[in-house]
């Protein structure tokens, strides 16, 4: 049976994982938060530590062996037991199907939105909205928002975005809120993601102000009186 130590900085959700997998299969977790075993931006700087952990990322397992492992899923599937992880190939297969589906399909949006209201998470500071008109066939404006989504595929475990299509054939416009980790917006570092993004008007949005409360609420909800757009609510889409 496994038995080692997780260090994380407190109320860390990712290392919860470990923590309730090691719980369910009798696993000994010593879990090390606080001085003196671990002092989150400095112990996992140091030379020692970046030796087995060479990124410096938290959680990370360190085993009474000296077995070490660092990213949460792998933790959490070295400390659970076969009920856990799946007693036949097929079990195995379904459950990776439902923690792959959790990592892309629910924390990126959960991150961006029900964490800060939990108080889990603040609101990232670097909230964007975009604007483009002179557009004719909406479906044609439909296609330019899925062709821009395709395009920036690498850049979905970085950005979360909701993007709607407001108004009717030859008078429409896209405009959209867009949520980056960092301080810019993120196409600048890539070639790849240059190609629609100088298509439209981009403005940093104040996360405290009463406007990116009511526009957050309105294109997450996709309904709201949309006041900056002037134009009705055709369809959404939402990058993540």
């Amino acid at each position: 049976m496994a038995a080692g130590t997780l260090y994380t900085y407190p109320e860390n959700w990712r290392a919860f994982k470990a923590q309730i997998a090691a719980q369910y299969s009798g696993a000994r977790l010593k879990v090390a938060t606080s001085p003196p075993a671990f002092t989150f931006g400095q112990t996992n700087r140091t030379p020692a530590f970046l030796s087995n952990f060479p990124l410096g990322k938290v959680p990370a397992y360190q085993g009474d062996d000296g077995f070490c492992l660092f990213e949460s899923n792998a933790i959490a599937h070295f400390l659970s037991n076969d009920a856990l992880r799946g007693a036949t190939p097929q079990a195995a297969a379904q459950v990776l199907q439902w923690v792959s589906f959790a990592d892309s399909e629910i924390i990126p949006p959960a991150s961006a939105w029900v964490f800060p209201t939990l108080g889990i998470m603040q609101f990232n500071k670097q909230v964007h909205s975009s604007a483009f008109s002179e557009l004719t066939l909406t479906f044609k404006s439909c296609n330019l928002i899925t062709g821009m989504f395709q395009r920036l595929d690498k850049l979905r475990k970085n950005a979360f975005a909701s993007v709607i299509l407001f108004g009717t054939n030859n008078d429409s416009s896209i405009s959209g809120i867009w949520i980056f980790r960092g301080q810019d917006l993120a196409f600048t570092l890539s070639e790849d993601w240059q190609i629609d993004y100088e298509s439209y008007d981009w403005r940093k949005l104040d996360p405290d102000s009463e406007e990116c409360k009511t526009m957050v609420k309105e294109y997450f909800a996709w309904e709201g009186d949309f006041k900056h757009v002037g134009k009705a609510f055709n369809q959404g889409k939402i990058f993540k």
